[in-house]
């Protein structure tokens, strides 16, 4: 395979794992097309006196590479103090919709805990240009998953992906908007462990400065955000070929920005806020992608700027 294309596919697998957008669920390979919207999220939450502090969001995404609108992202989110749901739908944009066309679709379910969102299960669907690609994992009393996969290339081939790596892992999407599940955790000071079905490994999160972004392209996000780099690390689950490669040609860290979005609250005066990725950046030799925040809604209101955060 010419190393062209080993580079471009192994970014889009680290893309995948961030999956502070469309990027960040995509296994290796693949690209997505037109879909249908995500479906309703609140089915599997009981709404009870301890669960209606029920936030709503929704987020769209667009991403950029080589100069070229390519694809485009769209989130929604519900998150109450005990639960949480997530589904997503990616599409192709332009040239990319005419080259490989498909879709996907994602969801994850989890509980709220005192040390961050627990996975309870995860899916993810694609259909287009590359076939038929499903997985579906599902946490088990030991602290694993039960993982299914079609086709089913890579699930537990590699060694090392035991129920202790795994107990406090959360699924690509989860972390595609994790700063906004763990309240509690400093932003661009954190460790997000990833299991994607086959392999596992950490976002490790530094803080790199802060910055006032200006849209570079139109409905992009604009305003104030804290600049994280994003080291990617490989856990389990690698196999012996991909670790000759990487050690040969490694992943530079990537770039995203994070804002801090204000929001009402449930309770009268209660002021809350969520930290939301607004911008991705993925610099390789071959080609720079970019991922810009087009839009943002909590609580059925538009937020359109945020607050600088100190």
């Amino acid at each position: 395979m010419p190393e062209e294309t080993k580079s471009v596919k192994r970014t889009s697998r680290l893309a995948a794992a961030l999956g502070a957008a469309a990027l960040l669920a995509l296994p290796a390979g693949q690209s997505l097309g037109e879909g249908t919207p995500a479906p309703t999220l609140t089915r599997t939450i009981t709404l009870t006196p301890q669960t209606s502090a029920v936030t709503a969001v929704d987020l769209s995404y667009q991403f950029y590479g080589g100069g070229f609108h390519v694809l485009s992202l769209d989130t929604q989110a519900v998150i109450t103090p005990q639960n949480y749901e997530i589904a997503s739908q990616v599409q192709t944009e332009g040239i990319a919709d005419t080259f490989f066309n498909g879709h996907m679709e994602s969801q994850a379910r989890g509980v709220m805990t005192p040390q961050g969102p627990q996975l309870l299960s995860y899916s993810q669907d694609y259909e287009g240009t590359f076939g038929e690609r499903s997985v579906y994992m599902s946490r088990t009393n030991s602290g694993g998953y039960d993982v299914t996969a079609v086709p089913e290339d890579g699930v537990h081939a590699q060694g090392g992906l035991s129920d202790r790596v795994l107990q406090k892992t959360v699924d690509p999407l989860s972390a595609s908007i994790f700063t906004a599940l763990n309240k509690g955790g400093a932003p661009c000071r954190q460790v997000i462990p990833v299991f994607d079905g086959r392999r596992v490994f950490n976002l490790r999160f530094e803080p790199d400065g802060e910055d006032v972004l200006e849209p570079t392209v139109e409905e992009a996000y604009a305003g104030p955000a804290l600049r994280c780099k994003i080291s990617y690390e490989a856990v389990a689950g690698y196999s012996q070929k991909w670790k000759v490669a990487e050690a040969k040609d490694p992943l530079k860290p990537f770039t995203v920005w994070i804002a801090r979005f204000p929001f009402e609250g449930k309770e009268k005066g209660a002021g809350e806020e969520l930290y939301v990725p607004v911008r991705l950046l993925i610099e390789t030799r071959y080609i720079n992608a970019t991922a810009h925040l087009s839009r943002v809604v909590i609580d059925g209101m538009e937020r359109v700027a945020a607050q600088h955060t100190p």
